[in-house]
Parts: C-alpha cells; sequence; structure tokens
C-alpha cells in the first residue's frame, strides 16, 4: 500500500514516538511509506530509512489553522495514496479527510486520537498555596463557557464528519475507548484500540545494573503532571527511608519553578531532590535502570509512554489511575495505581514498595513481560497492518 501521514510538525524527536515508529514499521512491513510535514527544522536528508519525509508549499503554512495545506496535497496527489493516517482530529482534518474519500472512495483513511477518552475537558487545576509555604486541596476551576461551548461545537462536527469519512478511529486504550463510546456510540465499529509502544531493536540486549534507592520521575515537571504530590508524598516518608532519594528529570515549567520556590520556603525540604533537564536515548536507559521505583503521579494524561518505559528498564511502577495507567499497568497487577490526586493513597504506595524490596522485584518481572507482550512497536504496527489490509 502506499500510505502518507499528516503531522504538521514532525521532528527528530518524533521518530522514536508514535508517528515515526508507526511509519517506519508500515515500511519494514513493505508499505510505500511518507510523511507529510514542514521540515524547516529538520538537519537530516528528507528520508527516515525507507520513509519519505514530504513538504508542503511553503506558502501555505499561514493557512494551516483552517487545513488549507492537507487540502491542497488532497487535492493534487489524491490518487497515488492507498491510505492517509490523520495526527489532529479537528476541523483541519476532518473536512481533507471527508474530501480524500469524496475524490477515492477506494483508499483508507485513519483518524489517530491522542486522547484518554474525555473529548471536552471542561474543568482544570489551581495550586493553592498558603503564606507558608503548604499546599491546600486542589482547586478545581471551570473555563469560560462561551470558549468551552465552542471547541464543543467545533469537536463534535469534526467527529461527525470523521464518522463519514474514517474507515479506522484509533485510540490508545480500552477504557478510553469506553468513554467515547459513552457519549458517541455511533462510533463503536470505527473505534481500534491500538496502544503506543517501544522499539525494543533500539536498545539492543539490556543489561542490568545496580539499582539505587531512587524515586525517578521524567517528563514535564509541572502541577498537572502531580509532581507536588510526589514531593509532598517524600517529605513525608524521607525521616524513615534516609537512604532514598527523588529524581525528577524534565523541564520545569516557569510557573510551577516559582511554586517550588515558595514550597522550599515553606516546611518541605528539597533534600535528597534532584531535577535534572531533559535526557534522552541511552542516558535516559541508564537512569532508568538504575533507578528502583518509578513514580508517575499526573493529574491529567492521553497514554503516558513514560511508564511503559519504566516498566521495560525494570523499574517497580506506581502511577495515579490517568490515562491508559489501568490498561498499562493490567488494572494494578504489574504496577500500584493510586486514586488521582490522593495524596494519601500516594505515600502508602510508596511506604510499600521502598520498604519490600521483594515487592519490588517481583513488579520489575511482571511488567518487563508484560510491556514485551503488549507494547511492542513491532507488535502493535504489525495488528495495524491486518487491519489496513482487510
Amino acid at each position: 500500500m502506499r500510505i502518507m501521514l499528516w503531522i504538521p510538525f514532525f521532528s527528530e524527536k518524533m521518530v522514536m514516538k508514535d508517528p515515526g515508529q508507526i511509519a517506519l514499521h508500515l515500511a519494514e512491513l513493505g508499505h510505500d511509506v511518507g510523511i507529510l510535514s514542514y521540515l524547516k527544522d529538520w538537519n537530516k536528508p528528507k528520508s527516515i530509512g525507507k520513509v519519505k519525509l514530504v513538504s508542503p508549499p511553503d506558502k501555505l503554512k499561514k493557512w494551516l489553522p483552517v487545513g488549507l495545506p492537507l487540502i491542497y496535497y488532497v487535492l493534487v496527489h489524491t490518487k497515488p495514496y492507498d491510505c492517509l493516517i490523520l495526527y489532529l482530529s479537528g476541523l483541519t482534518t476532518a473536512i481533507p479527510s471527508l474530501l480524500f474519500k469524496i475524490l477515492n472512495n477506494h483508499s483508507v483513511c485513519v483518524v489517530k486520537l491522542d486522547s484518554n477518552g474525555i473529548l471536552y475537558p471542561y474543568s482544570g487545576y489551581r495550586m493553592k498555596v498558603d503564606s507558608g509555604g503548604n499546599l491546600g486541596n486542589t482547586e478545581q476551576y471551570k473555563h469560560n463557557i462561551l470558549t468551552w461551548f465552542f471547541y464543543r461545537v467545533i469537536g463534535e462536527l469534526a467527529l461527525r464528519i470523521f464518522a463519514l469519512s474514517a474507515d479506522i478511529i484509533i485510540i490508545e486504550s480500552p477504557e478510553a475507548r469506553e468513554r467515547v463510546l459513552a457519549i458517541h456510540p455511533w462510533l463503536k465499529h470505527k473505534l481500534v484500540v491500538l496502544p503506543n509502544g517501544i522499539n525494543f531493536k533500539e536498545f539492543g540486549e539490556i543489561k542490568p545494573i545496580k539499582r539505587n534507592k531512587t524515586i525517578m520521575y521524567v517528563g514535564r515537571v509541572e502541577y498537572a503532571k502531580g509532581v507536588d504530590l510526589l514531593l509532598m508524598a517524600f517529605s513525608r516518608l524521607k525521616d524513615k527511608y534516609l537512604d532514598w532519594n527523588v529524581e525528577l528529570i524534565g523541564q520545569v515549567t516557569p510557573w510551577f519553578r516559582s511554586q517550588l520556590e515558595i514550597m522550599w520556603e515553606g516546611r518541605m525540604s528539597r533534600d535528597r531532590v534532584v531535577i535534572h533537564s531533559p535526557i534522552y536515548g541511552e542516558e535516559l536507559m541508564e537512569r532508568y535502570l538504575s533507578s528502583s521505583i518509578f513514580c508517575f503521579p499526573s493529574r491529567s494524561e492521553s497514554f503516558g509512554i513514560v511508564l511503559v518505559e519504566a516498566m521495560c528498564f525494570g523499574c517497580a511502577v506506581i502511577s495515579s489511575d490517568v490515562g491508559a495507567a489501568r490498561y498499562i499497568l493490567n488494572n494494578g497487577h504489574v504496577g500500584l495505581i493510586f486514586e488521582n490526586d490522593n495524596l494519601e493513597q500516594l505515600v502508602e504506595g510508596l511506604d510499600k514498595l521502598m520498604g519490600d524490596e521483594a515487592l519490588r522485584n517481583k513488579l520489575s518481572e511482571v511488567a518487563k513481560a508484560r510491556v514485551r507482550q503488549e507494547f511492542n512497536w513491532e507488535t502493535i504496527v504489525n495488528k495495524l497492518d491486518i487491519i489496513l489490509r482487510r
């Protein structure tokens, strides 16, 4: 099949993420694959492996918000492609997808949703800190009702168009699928669960190294990711476990940095908490391999690929019940799950893991086996290939 993926701003970092991995593995299966994207910041030749990198006319870039670049490409290049895979699920991709199907009804149109199944989020979170630097209860707030209504109308219209144009709508977990179907049951025959995964060929043989008594977190260091929960939980346990520390790896958002300073000035100690800038590749792999526990306390998530990475490298995992965590951790059989935003449950879970090496080792082994079975890109894309050919 001749397959084109539309990813407006594909970058080198995305090669190891789902857009790049899906494209590369489809090409390995013998398909003629291309990625349609603006490539101004791309420093490599215009291909990755067997995948061609294609750019629409630069003069259309300013019309990206209304979907004109993709519409142009569909009109000019419809016939050469048997399959179009779209990574944006709004009107900017819905209208071109409908046009694609009208012009070439025998081709396959695929839409990949980057969503936890809650398509119209109405609320957010605000951190409350008192004058002593102590965090109060989470305050939930609502967005402007007109803004929410506008985006809901747009989102609903896009989904209705996809219901006509898309042959396959991919979502990343069974739980997310059920959330979507609770609101849109008419998508049942098009909604397919395909998780994100890991390319084991990139790592070669994974050799275990000595694990330190470290609780690791990877991702943006911010409130939405629940980093404050991890720090508060560790603050309660650090005197009980004097040889443990916390390692945060990721970009600290400016607003959260200022909140961290308030927290440090209050009762919460920064003792034995280390923050690193983002790291990748072998260096990140070594951090996973040398850490004993991976904590993922996020308040908001679509999938959470870092959970899969941590499991792959043998960390004992504890995660909030967010995004696809319950699916990834097999309902708590290969890692601990705590209620979203529940500090007491997080403290209890960390206490259990920090004090029980045998439990950490057991979770490490079953987690590694699950990742190889369920979250291997080769297996995932083979399933997609079967669906596309069917």
